[in-house]
């Protein structure tokens, strides 16, 4: 038999696997993220009690299985349950953290510095208000810790520096911003209004801690979220589900 690993672990998601196992995604500080079964969960009272939720920190127990691409995880320490995080919009922009977390790492790939911007991100949630600050703080980051860091302050063709111009544009196949000269060198641009370009390239030198004294003016928020979503699909294999749970909050009731 396999000698057990152990390793603090954010659970990303989990669901159910015949009658009574459990199919579990969660991501470690030390592996990097996992996918396992957890035997007899839906019954177990000790081995997983209350440690299977998205959002839960736990000490993960488990085994590698030679050719199988699933661990068999043996255990699970509750460290830190989802708490405050079931508040409706805790929940939705938790979701979107953990799902953006999810789909830009790879299984078995560790990288630390995304672990731990996942867990100062879901306990900033914790403790603060949701804002649209923090998320855009939030990928900024997590683009930069993935090895995708845009380029904001300059011409993607040119190198000319754009960072208070008027006139910017995204490129949209390429992620790069253009200046008035060079948008014409492009298939397809989308304007961006300069103090949104401003906004985001400072807010790449803000930590997620100073996230509570940012804001976005309402007026260009919805322009900024567009210009990240551009920018996050091209590293994503597929749309974030969890848009549009934060969308929902903001529809009038």
């Amino acid at each position: 038999m396999r000698p057990s690993h152990a390793s603090a672990a954010i659970v990303l998601r989990t669901r159910a696997y015949g009658e009574s196992d459990k199919i579990v995604t969660f991501l470690t500080a030390d592996a990097g993220k996992l996918a396992g079964i957890a035997k007899g969960a839906k019954n177990s009272r000790r081995r997983f009690a209350n440690c299977l939720d998205p959002f839960t920190r736990v000490q993960a127990h488990y085994r590698t299985r030679p050719g199988a691409s699933l661990v068999f995880l043996e255990s699970c320490d509750l460290v830190q349950p989802p708490g405050q995080l079931a508040d409706p919009a805790k929940f939705a922009y938790g979701s979107y953290l953990v799902e953006l977390i999810d789909q830009l790492t790879a299984e078995g790939q560790p990288v630390q510095e995304l672990y731990a911007l996942l867990e100062d991100g879901l306990q900033h949630l914790r403790e603060h208000k949701a804002t649209a600050a923090f998320l855009r703080i939030f990928e900024l980051q997590a683009l930069r810790h993935a090895g995708y860091d845009p380029r904001l302050d300059t011409c993607g063709r040119c190198r000319r520096e754009v960072v208070g111009s008027a006139n910017v544009f995204l490129e949209p196949v390429r992620g790069t911003v253009l200046c008035t000269d060079c948008r014409s060198l492009a298939q397809t641009v989308v304007p961006v209004t300069g103090k949104v370009l401003q906004i985001l390239d400072a807010m790449k030198n803000t930590a997620l801690a100073d996230a509570g004294g940012c804001r976005i003016p309402s007026a260009i928020a919805t322009e900024a979220a567009n210009f990240m979503g551009y920018l996050l699909a091209l590293h994503l294999p597929r749309p974030l589900r969890s848009v549009k749970l934060i969308a929902a909050l903001a529809e009038p009731h």
